[in-house]
């Protein structure tokens, strides 16, 4: 067996952690658990008295067989109840579980639990966790429901309306920490309108850690197992769908919130779902969110605000329109905190850059940091494909992305308060599409302090004929490392890299979107070293890094033999 062969089955043992982390370097076929829609809910009440529902996000859970071949174990006992395995909302290749927890052995309430996923009898990870935690499930039915007759836990009376413009009545008056909404897709699309013209504010209620007693826990809203919960508010005349508030105004709310397997369609001025100003444990989760109805009044995002803790994960973000003024992006971060965003497709963006940080002082703070952007998957973007704009400071962290097919940069900096900002092992590829003389693959548009960067391991291939790097200041040496880039397939010179590497690296079917390498490609073996620090695997999740004898140079590490998951442009193999 080759030492390659020999280190993707290898297995690394894993640390419990309940936020989210690069998933451990695993064999390339046994399951792996990455994350999961809630941290947190009763093993107790609800349909037929099994409590919540959860839904577990991995790799390498089968096909078929689910609760036979394909179990679910938490804290070591095994659910209640299945109810899919399929594709998740976000990446086309990361796999979902949804089941009813059940009573599990009625573990001691507001401990951390292990989640395990066995196939075959071969058990995943269990570095994710849940926490059994007190709380009711309010059903919501907008076909069936009615508000006056609905009773907390039974899914035979279910509310009419998540909420109304009086806050206190609907399932939301009836709301305590630790409960979840429990929305049904009833093939009816949702279009009440709540507080402030949108479908849900979360004002004048706080959810809080799950500490295991009565009145803990976030306030959740989620879809019911494998039904289609469209939320539906088109065009200009709402602000918005989910909002938070401006904690900062003195007006109480907007904190532990989960939002959870929803779709979403907002036109408004606030984006799909906004957390606004200084929330706390926005954990957004398996969620397809569209802005396709927005119009130029739109300068928000499919997620957009601020607030530490914030956890946005696995969701699907596209079709985000919003005119010629291009402030409607993917993702915007507008103020301080602390960021997990990961495994999300953001496609298809017309109004904007795919992810931007942008913070100037209007939305509570004057920095950002603290971002950890990783495993995303972002292509055909109207604007920029990352954009790491005014008073981006701290901590950033950008890695195993893929972006492609952006009408300018793939990769823009215009900030002057930047500081050792990881940039490893992402694929850029086809960028400035638009022909600018304005941009290059990578984008400087300001003066980077001499400590800026920490750039290594990245594929740098523009469209035909552009630049490497462009913009008003441009890249150059002494603005921090840049160290072991691959550049192709575009003009001009990249002096301020220290190795760099030449060559084509060789993608798969490129014109096909699948960036994977092939045998010979000149990024295989290359790579620097010093980004294993941050790296255990590749965009796959599943194949580790190195998987050879040097790290391999972009977003997929080269495992021979290994049978890889595809996202094509469009479809999924």
């Amino acid at each position: 067996m080759s030492i390659r062969s020999a280190l993707l089955l290898a297995t690394v043992a894993v640390a419990a952690s309940l936020f989210l982390r690069d998933a451990a370097a695993l064999p390339s076929d046994l399951p792996v658990v990455m994350y999961t829609d809630i941290a947190s809910g009763p093993n107790s009440g609800g349909e037929n008295n099994h409590g919540v529902y959860l839904s577990i996000f991995g790799k390498n859970f089968g096909s078929n067989g689910l609760g036979s071949l394909v179990k679910v174990k938490i804290g070591g006992v095994e659910v209640d109840n299945y109810r899919y395995l399929g594709p998740s909302k976000g990446r086309a290749d990361i796999q979902q579980i949804s089941v009813q927890i059940g009573a599990l052995g009625n573990p001691t309430p507001g401990i951390l639990l292990p989640v395990q996923v066995l196939v075959n009898g071969i058990g995943s990870n269990v570095d994710q966790s849940f926490i059994v935690n007190p709380g009711r499930l309010l059903f919501v039915d907008n076909v069936n429901g009615n508000d006056s007759t609905a009773i907390a836990g039974d899914i035979t009376h279910p509310y009419r309306h998540v909420q109304m413009a009086d806050t206190t009545k609907a399932a939301y008056g009836a709301m305590l920490p630790g409960d979840i909404i429990v929305m049904r897709g009833t093939g009816t699309a949702w279009t009440d309108a709540g507080n402030d013209t949108y479908f849900t504010k979360f004002i004048y209620k706080n959810g809080t850690a799950p500490s295991g007693i009565t009145g803990s826990g976030p306030l959740t809203v989620m879809a019911y197992p494998n039904e289609d919960v469209f939320i539906n508010v088109a065009g200009a005349t709402r602000k918005g769908a989910l909002s938070g508030i401006d904690t900062t105004s003195g007006i109480d709310g907007g904190l532990w919130i989960t939002i959870a397997d929803l779709r979403i369609e907002s036109g408004g001025n606030a984006g799909a779902i906004a957390v606004q100003i200084d929330g706390d444990h926005w954990r957004i989760v398996n969620n397809e969110l569209t802005a396709a109805t927005a119009t130029n009044t739109a300068k928000a995002a499919g997620i957009n605000g601020n607030g530490t803790n914030s956890f946005w994960v696995g969701n699907h973000i596209h079709d985000i329109a919003g005119g010629v003024a291009q402030e409607n992006h993917g993702i915007y971060i507008d103020g301080d905190g602390s960021y997990e965003i990961a495994y999300n497709t953001i496609e298809h963006v017309s109004g904007g850059n795919g992810m931007q940080i942008y913070v100037n002082g209007g939305n509570g703070s004057d920095y950002g940091n603290n971002v950890n952007f990783h495993h995303n998957l972002v292509h055909d973007i109207s604007k920029h494909g990352i954009n790491i704009a005014d008073g981006s400071q701290n901590n950033i962290k950008l890695w195993n992305n893929v972006v492609y097919n952006t009408t300018f940069a793939s990769l823009r900096f215009n900030t002057n308060t930047l500081h050792g900002a990881k940039i490893y092992n992402n694929t850029l590829f086809n960028a400035d599409t638009s022909g600018s003389s304005n941009y290059g693959a990578i984008t400087n548009d300001w003066n980077l302090p001499s400590d800026a960067l920490d750039m290594q391991n990245n594929i740098v291939w523009p469209a035909n004929g552009m630049a490497y790097t462009d913009g008003s200041v441009g890249i150059s040496a002494g603005i921090g490392t840049i160290n072991k880039n691959l550049w192709f397939g575009g003009i001009g010179g990249y002096t301020f890299d220290t190795h760099p590497v030449t060559g084509n690296p060789l993608f798969v079917s490129a014109s096909n979107a699948d960036f994977h390498l092939q045998p010979l490609s000149a990024a295989i073996d290359v790579g620097s070293a010093a980004v294993s620090t941050l790296l255990s695997n590749d965009f796959d999740i599943v194949v580790p890094r190195p998987s050879g004898s040097l790290i391999d140079i972009g977003a997929h590490e080269y495992g021979a033999g290994y049978v890889y998951d595809r996202i094509f442009a469009g479809r999924f193999e």
